[in-house]
């Protein structure tokens, strides 16, 4: 370097510039074909979980004869199959390859939603809903782990936010079918519970069959990219994993190694628990929010329109995180606001509930732009810190799998009743946020101390670790991101 001159210097930051504009060439061409379908799909699966939300405020216990109990059950019984089938969906994914797998997840979870439109009886809802969470199981795990397929570290953050936003915007969504669906009420013999589940479950299938021929595997395979920009792609997720050849470029190749080093990384561990409290602290606004509207006095089809606007609230707040947190490419600290937002939010209903609509309903929408966009902070914090294709697909579903724990919990005890805004509920909704609050506290402070044990490592105790460690996770030390 001492030795070159100016003329030099201006060719090296030439070529770096060109560089950095063939990456935003190439991550807009990936960003333009994967971002709308893939937010399409989240759509498509996000709006029949909260349907069933919607659908309690119709005739939907009555016709069936729900007890309480069995109503919770219809809820708790999907995310009990989610808990169950998580790692086991993960590794089938791996053998089968992500895209083979998210469209058989579409077919069969729109042929089930549109049995629940044909039910009878309170067995066949919960063994539907207990077949809904087995199909879905593997698909978030699969989705998160195709950004990965396709897209550096860095860039993750921003397309998860993204992608999370398609999540609560379909919340939104619903809103409008579930008003749409009352009005539907008797047309073609149908009551409007029964459109609620037809209108999502309808364009799911096809929409499968279309992710079988229109969603590429891995770059190496894509008719759209140019063999040029296949090399170059392929070059700069290896540059940005710290991985030289190790790991072969096949979506569908399971490394038992891989799947090992899941239940042995602490790591793991940590995250588990504050995925728990995030989204048992979803569960608890996202299940509950029909009845919250129901009961601050709107009408049944109001109550479904006004639950539209904390969703795209929301959207703009998740965005907005994502922005920040892959500016600054950091995590710990946007996760934790987020979490005290959300808790802000469940205090202002605790303390407030007796101040009219208005108040609660703004009170409502903080809690959910706080809860809802620290979620989108979370999976890309995992997915940066976690190396190797199979040991990211396994660790994304043992993580969406543990954090049912709180979605299992959550009927049980807010009950299935259409109810007035309750302390008790909103008080264990803050609980499940408080506690990931504290542990996201505990495990950035671990991270901080693990990239400072690895700065301070001789060469041969380097050596000797990163030949102990899966390769796959063993990279540079910036790549351990808090």
């Amino acid at each position: 370097m001492g030795n070159q001159g100016p003329f030099d210097m201006v060719i090296q930051e030439e070529e770096i510039t060109r560089y950095q504009r063939a990456v935003s060439r190439l991550i807009g061409k990936l960003d333009r074909r994967l971002i709308p379908f893939l937010a399409l799909l989240e759509i498509a699966r996000f709006g029949f979980q909260v349907a069933i939300g919607h659908a309690l405020l119709t005739t939907f216990k009555s016709d069936l004869n729900l007890t309480i109990e069995e109503n919770n059950w219809t809820t708790s019984a999907f995310f009990i199959a989610y808990l169950i089938f998580a790692i086991p969906s993960s590794l089938i994914l791996r053998l089968l390859g992500t895209t083979r797998y998210l469209s058989l997840s579409l077919i069969s979870w729109g042929a089930i939603t549109i049995g629940m439109a044909f039910v009878t009886n309170a067995r066949q809802v919960i063994i539907l809903r207990f077949f809904l969470g087995m199909v879905i199981a593997g698909y978030f795990p699969g989705i998160i782990t195709y950004f990965s397929l396709w897209y550096p570290k860095r860039e993750q953050i921003m397309r998860i936010a993204i992608f999370c936003t398609a999540t609560f915007a379909s919340g939104a969504l619903v809103g409008i079918l579930a008003y749409a669906s009352s009005k539907m009420n008797g047309i073609a013999n149908l009551k409007s519970w029964q459109w609620l589940f037809l209108l999502p479950g309808l364009p799911v299938i096809p929409i499968g069959i279309m992710t079988y021929l229109a969603l590429g595997s891995i770059p190496e395979t894509v008719q759209w990219l140019d063999n040029s920009e296949k090399q170059f792609l392929t070059n700069l997720l290896r540059q940005d994993s710290g991985m030289a050849n190790s790991e072969r470029a096949s979506d569908s190749l399971l490394s038992w190694r891989q799947v090992w080093y899941v239940f042995v990384d602490w790591r793991m561990y940590l995250y588990a628990t504050i995925i728990i409290g995030d989204l048992g602290g979803i569960k608890c606004l996202m299940t509950s929010l029909p009845s919250i509207m129901k009961g601050l006095h709107y009408s049944i089809e109001e109550a479904h329109l006004m639950t539209i606007i904390p969703y795209l609230i929301s959207c703009f707040t998740i965005l907005l995180g994502g922005y920040s947190s892959s500016r600054r490419n950091e995590h710990a600290y946007h996760h934790a606001f987020f979490l005290c937002l959300g808790i802000l939010g469940c205090i202002l209903m605790i303390t407030l509930e007796e101040r009219g609509k208005l108040v609660m309903y703004v009170s409502v929408c903080i809690a959910c732009c706080g809860t809802f966009s620290a979620l989108s902070i979370l999976w890309s914090w995992l997915t940066n810190n976690v190396g190797g294709n199979t040991k990211r697909t396994v660790a994304v579903g043992m993580m969406s799998g543990i954090g049912q724990i709180g979605a299992i919990i959550q009927p049980q005890v807010f009950g299935g009743e259409v109810k007035p805004v309750s302390r008790r509920d909103h008080t264990i909704a803050s609980g499940f946020l408080v506690g990931a609050l504290i542990m996201t506290l505990i495990l950035r402070y671990c991270l901080i101390m693990e990239n400072r044990r690895r700065q301070y490592l001789s060469d041969d105790d380097y050596n000797r670790e990163a030949a102990i460690e899966e390769p796959c996770d063993w990279v540079n030390i910036e790549d351990i991101f808090a």
